[in-house]
């Protein structure tokens, strides 16, 4: 039986309703990102100063645009990390015309704890992580100090932050996928050698960290989420 929403739909109205839905997405973006660019720059001094805590490191620029580009990469950022659960909305209201009323219940209950997962992730980054790793790299390598682009520097602080906000929803988006019968536990373990392989070149080509700090971290952590997720998704087709 089909779910009662479930409509035959050609593939035009199917391309022209995800196009509607992006396009506001990206009209909230923009306005998001005017409304935080002016502020970005001193939150990137507060950022900087966290991260090198203890360390007087100045912000370098190489060219007259770079200030300009890092504020706006900075505030598209952050425009991510506020409007991240209306991004997940709109593609759950893409979707929930094919879903059961089950499925529906499941993945709307499932949407704000897969947002908290998200800013824990940023969050352990943010305090833990990205310190730890600057820490090490910013040491007087035989009495030459550092000089750090900010746009590089940036830049790299926030691919590992998004990293961790997205592997810490692992076992979020496993779970839909086993319920919406897309995965599967088997097909999980019998894969995990493949993925761990394919995310720790990801990591490697994502993050510029040359003591290999982050890499090892985020593999690590998908290694217990993905676990963790194997077993949530034996749970669940228990269930069913």
């Amino acid at each position: 039986m089909l779910p009662s929403t479930d409509r035959e739909m050609e593939l035009k109205e199917h391309i022209a309703e995800l196009k509607t839905r992006l396009s506001r997405v990206l009209v909230t973006f923009v306005i998001c990102m005017a409304v935080i660019f002016p502020f970005s720059g001193k939150v990137i001094k507060v950022v900087w100063n966290y991260v090198f805590y203890g360390k007087k490191l100045e912000i370098i620029v190489y060219s007259p645009t770079e200030w300009i580009i890092v504020q706006l990469v900075f505030s598209f950022a952050i425009s991510f990390l506020i409007l991240y659960p209306y991004l997940v909305y709109e593609l759950y209201k893409f979707a929930s015309p094919g879903l059961y009323d089950h499925e529906k219940k499941f993945v709307k209950t499932l949407i704000p704890f897969s947002y908290a997962l998200f800013l824990l992730g940023v969050f352990f980054s943010y305090s833990v992580i990205i310190p730890k790793i600057y820490s090490l790299a910013t040491v007087n390598y035989f009495g030459a100090e550092p000089y750090l682009s900010a746009k590089k520097t940036l830049y790299n602080i926030i691919k590992i932050a998004l990293s961790f906000g997205l592997v810490f929803q692992i076992p979020a988006f496993i779970s839909v996928a086993v319920k919406l019968r897309i995965l599967t536990s088997k097909w999980l373990k019998d894969k995990r050698l493949i993925i761990y392989i394919a995310v720790l070149i990801l990591a490697t080509n994502i993050t510029l960290d040359i003591t290999g700090l982050s890499q090892l971290l985020i593999l690590a952590l998908v290694v217990v989420m993905y676990e963790f997720s194997i077993i949530i998704a034996k749970i669940m087709e228990k269930s069913t």
